[in-house]
């Protein structure tokens, strides 16, 4: 696995992605699914940058979870003045009771979060009252710094 090996990941974006590339979206996913959820890496688009249509699996999940008008009306919150970036993951049960989101950052390529993507979080969580989550990925038996981290805007 350490070599980025993901044949059997069910999300088809991540499966594909060279190398290590993704892996630690991976990592996240399957912890997830072994929580009996499912996941999709980056196809998914919540903030209205993508048209409509665009990714209709993921669509799928967010309208059935938060409803046609609900999910229209966050689509609407994109701008090309404020950059947003959507996190990693779109995580959901299968019975749509329940999404949330994941950023994943990889200790061993020193990974660091961003304002957009911080901004993202944010907004998902006060608009959408939705988990949004940060994970840090390291290897088994490898000192993790603490992450702590304070953000103004």
């Amino acid at each position: 696995m350490r070599s980025g090996e993901r044949a059997d990941c069910q999300d088809s974006y991540c499966r594909k992605l060279p190398g290590t590339k993704g892996f630690g979206e991976f990592v996240v996913g399957r912890y997830f699914e072994s929580l009996g959820y499912r996941w999709i890496h980056h196809d998914y688009n919540v903030f209205g940058g993508n048209r409509l249509g665009k990714y209709p699996a993921a669509e799928e999940v967010l309208r059935k979870y938060f409803g046609d008008e609900r999910y229209e009306q966050g689509r609407q919150f994109f701008s090309p003045y404020i950059h947003v970036q959507e996190p990693d993951l779109l995580i959901y049960r299968p019975d749509f009771s329940e999404v949330r989101f994941a950023e994943v950052k990889r200790m061993d390529t020193n990974d660091r979060l961003n304002e957009a993507q911080i901004r993202g979080l944010a907004l998902l969580k006060l608009l959408y009252d939705c988990e949004a989550e940060i994970f840090y990925v390291a290897e088994e038996g490898k000192d993790v710094p603490d992450r702590s981290f304070v953000w103004e805007f």
